[in-house]
């Protein structure tokens, strides 16, 4: 079981390192200058030699050379050191960008399952306190290796050319090192990963409690928020405890290994040393400077498995199966009748949203869709944009099965305004024109959506008009504004399908007065569902479609179902009898 861990692992750690391979000349540059690095390192043992030799003799060359010798040597050393370095690091900063790039891509095209069942806290955690840990095994770790091992390497090959019977004594510590990185191995990986869960908590709380500041402060929830926040902390805090207790105990035990070492050789040197007194301080130089490079490359594991564990979560989405899109033809829309047969869906196995659904949209119709909170309302609309699959049945329009069709020329034909409006920290321009490409984006057209939406008025009483930066989801707006840039959204869209859920559910009476003018306008040769709860809203509708528990009770005219007397005119009395 742990060779399977440990392949595992080396599997994971190659996958990362394939990110490396656009960048590889940086790395060729890196190695040279960190070979370089370790040459000089050695240089500068070896010239121990002719220290002791220029004291003993006075040699007038050797007083005058030696000190020059070791300046070049250090700049030669400074030069590989900063090669190394700073390329190595450029492969870091590019992979992590890479990775980055590619996460962020994969979460715009994950479905809808995969936000039911995250927090968004865990997500933003992952793209960027995750990936940031994957920078320590990408660069700090083959910075450590690459440096520090071929110092190593470079020093140890010095030592055995001088005694190499000396030298058998460290390699003789080479496993015992090698076990306890073993040991601890396992330990770090799940400690990291647990590290990086806990910070997934701390950034969803975060984002939660920011974001609805207002909420919090109206509820007077500042210390729940702080006592939820300070609970996440503090495990995190015990993780972390827990990890640079290991971590700070690691690096002792692995000096005081050295460190006996050293012991044993000095030993040895003073009893049985036979060459010169000069090659014996360099060789002591030598042993010296072993030790630093070792202590790093003791450090090494740590670093790999805390990049490890994060690279893990960070595949783990990326290996994630997209969006389905199954369809190859382009819809076109020449009418917009919409046709759902049998249609029928559960979020979970055992809770069904629609029952067998079967429905006819005319084209060109307003129809409202009526019915109690969970009834199948907005489920009907999430099936009519793809966002979650059929469990069995078909939606068409036009006669296109969704199925067929992609994904991008479906919901280019549909407009949705949503009752949760969401606004970018961006100009009021962009907020309208959002998806447009910024070189084809209309600015006449979008003073006519902003007109017909009746926001134009406070639009240009904006510092800069449509070129104003409305804050973080519109923060700078009131509520009616904001719903009615995101009604200026749908009109600027112009797409033959439009779909209302509670489009004008934050709006005064006479700004929602003004706006069911505009989309009475809108909805004129276009296929329009509309959800609202407010029932006054929609009595105008071509047909009202009631639901309850995931089934079609009725239909009919605002009219004809209030003379039926059935569960829509329950509805309506007990809305206007509250």
């Amino acid at each position: 079981m742990k060779q399977t861990k440990q392949t595992s692992n080396l599997e994971l750690y190659k996958r990362l390192l394939s990110y490396v391979g656009p960048y590889r000349h940086y790395a060729v540059i890196s190695l040279f200058g960190f070979i370089v690095f370790a040459a000089m390192e050695t240089a500068m043992s070896h010239m121990m030699k002719y220290f002791v030799e220029g004291l003993e003799s006075r040699d007038a060359v050797l007083i005058i050379y030696i000190p020059i010798a070791v300046v070049i040597i250090r700049l030669i050393h400074g030069i590989g050191g900063f090669l190394g370095n700073f390329f190595i690091s450029r492969v870091g900063i590019n992979v992590v960008a890479d990775l980055r790039k590619q996460l962020f891509a994969k979460l715009l095209y994950l479905p809808n399952r995969y936000y039911d069942q995250h927090n968004s806290g865990e997500s933003v955690s992952i793209l960027i306190y995750n990936i940031q840990q994957v920078t320590g095994s990408v660069t700090n770790a083959i910075k450590t290796l690459l440096r520090d091992g071929l110092t190593v390497i470079a020093l140890f090959s010095y030592l055995f050319y001088l005694n190499w019977q000396l030298t058998l004594s460290f390699v003789v510590i080479t496993p015992i090192l090698g076990g306890i990185a073993s040991l601890v191995s396992k330990y770090f990986r799940n400690l990291s990963r647990r590290m990086q869960n806990t910070m997934g908590n701390i950034t969803h709380i975060i984002n939660e409690a920011l974001q609805g500041y207002r909420l919090v402060r109206s509820f007077v929830g500042q210390k729940y928020e702080m006592d939820r926040f300070n609970a996440a902390t503090d495990q995190n805090t015990r993780f972390n405890t827990k990890y640079e207790r290991v971590a700070a105990l690691q690096s002792p035990v692995f000096h005081l290994i050295i460190a006996i070492c050293m012991a044993v050789i000095l030993y040895l040197i003073l009893l049985l040393w036979k060459d010169s007194p000069g090659l014996a301080i360099a060789y002591l130089t030598a042993a010296g400077l072993i030790t630093k490079p070792l202590r790093s490359l003791s450090t090494i594991n740590e670093i790999i498995q805390k990049g490890l564990a994060a690279a893990e979560s960070v595949f783990e989405i990326i290996d994630m199966e997209p969006e389905p899109d199954t369809g190859s033809k382009e819809l076109v829309v020449s009418e917009g009748r919409i046709e759902f047969r049998n249609a029928r869906f559960c979020y979970e196995d055992d809770k069904p949203a629609l029952k067998g659904l079967d429905l006819s949209i005319e084209p060109g119709t307003t129809v409202a869709l009526v019915g109690r909170s969970g009834s199948g309302k907005t489920t009907l609309t999430n099936l009519l944009l793809r966002f979650y699959e059929l469990d069995s049945g078909e939606i068409s329009i036009d006669g296109q099965a969704l199925g067929q069709l992609t994904l991008a020329s479906l919901r280019r034909n549909i407009s949705l305004v949503n009752q949760q409006t969401v606004l970018f920290n961006d100009t009021v321009a962009n907020n309208i024109a959002y998806g447009e490409n910024p070189e084809d984006i209309d600015r006449e057209r979008i003073q006519q959506a902003a007109s017909n939406a009746n926001a134009l008025d406070f639009i240009e009483q904006l510092p800069q008009g449509l070129d104003t930066i409305i804050g973080e989801d519109g923060t700078r707006l009131s509520g009616g504004q904001k719903q009615r840039l995101a009604i200026a959204r749908a009109l600027y869209k112009d797409a033959p399908i439009l779909i209302l859920d509670e489009a004008t559910s934050a709006l005064d009476t006479e700004s929602e007065q003004s706006i069911q003018q505009a989309l009475e306008t809108l909805q004129k040769g276009r296929t329009t569902l509309v959800i609202a709860h407010r029932l006054s809203t929609i009595e105008h509708a071509d047909k009202i479609i009631a639901f309850d528990h995931g089934e079609l009770i009725e239909q009919g005219s605002h009219s004809e179902l209030m003379k039926h007397q059935g569960y829509y005119a329950a509805l309506h009395a007990a809305q206007f009898n509250e």
